[in-house]
């Protein structure tokens, strides 16, 4: 998986982290006079699941907050950890979408092979 598509899955991490932990939350409300129950439904592995995701959005944030310039930080928050298309994107910063466009396309050029990064953040 290239950096890109790293970065393209950090929207669809955060989501998934929401509604797992929703249904952990749902099922401990409902089974709750029900501990056997509870405990049958398997939420350590999906506690673990949960954790693993946290740490994969960890090491990409850390990734993008790793970046000196300001601009390239907030285009890549902006694209995709908060998911906005570019029109939208070119509006709360201010800039011109091909201008947008260039700064993403150098800060991709900057970051380093995602294998390589996820080493030195762990």
């Amino acid at each position: 998986m290239n950096i890109k598509d790293k970065l393209k899955n950090l929207r669809a991490t955060i989501l998934l982290i929401k509604s797992l932990e929703n249904m952990i939350k749902r099922d401990r409300e409902t089974f709750k006079n029900f501990p056997r129950l509870l405990e049958e439904l398997g939420h350590n592995e999906v506690l673990q699941q949960i954790a693993e995701l946290k740490q994969d959005q960890k090491n990409t944030m850390a990734l993008i907050n790793s970046l000196d310039n300001e601009l390239q930080r907030k285009v890549l928050i902006e694209r995709y950890y908060n998911c906005y298309n570019w029109d939208k994107v070119a509006d709360n910063l201010g800039y011109s979408r091909v201008h947008l466009y260039k700064v993403h396309k150098k800060t991709l050029e900057q970051l380093p092979p995602y294998g390589l990064s996820v080493f030195l953040w762990q």
